[in-house]
């Protein structure tokens, strides 16, 4: 009977333990190739905050020029590295652009708000014209940031200009 009692409890028990067991954590992810030269050669001088501070202001061409820099100063990074560091840099940290806006659609969304299409093009200005006239319209109340002024005024004056 005492056998048939430690049977019993040495099955309740080994069950308990399937159901309670010990779980492992999952391991982490593996670190890409420019996360890893990061590592080793970058935070032998710098922080890895000294790295993030500039998250959003650098695009790739500027992420490269730093990489450059850093190696001409002495930072371990190999020929074969530098890709892998300015891709992982870039996509990390890297200054996103806004989506590019084409000039047709700038005419419609900011332009339309007030005039007809046939209105806001029926002019045949010079380039030089067009970017005076989009002035005056933004001192009166067109929406349209500063960075989307030359892309307007090169699609009025490529598609409107005078014959």
């Amino acid at each position: 009977m005492i056998y048939k009692a430690c049977l019993c409890l040495i099955a309740v028990i080994s069950a308990a333990s399937l159901g309670f067991g010990v779980t492992q954590a999952p391991a982490p992810a593996p670190k890409e190739p420019g996360e890893v030269i990061l590592d080793r050669a970058c935070t032998v001088c710098h922080t890895l905050r000294e790295v993030t501070k500039f998250k959003g202001f650098y695009n790739r061409d500027q992420w490269a020029d730093v990489v450059r820099t850093m190696r001409a100063d002495g930072a371990q990074v190999k020929d074969d590295e530098v890709a892998a560091l300015v891709d992982y840099l870039f996509k990390t940290y890297g200054k996103v652009e806004p989506p590019a806006i084409d000039g047709k659609k700038l005419l419609e969304t900011s332009c339309t708000g007030c005039h007809d299409l046939d209105t806001a093009t029926s002019p045949r200005l010079s380039r030089d014209e067009w970017q005076d006239l989009i002035a005056r319209m933004i001192s009166r109340g067109a929406q349209l940031e500063d960075a989307q002024i030359p892309t307007l005024v090169d699609y009025m004056s490529r598609n409107f200009g005078p014959k």
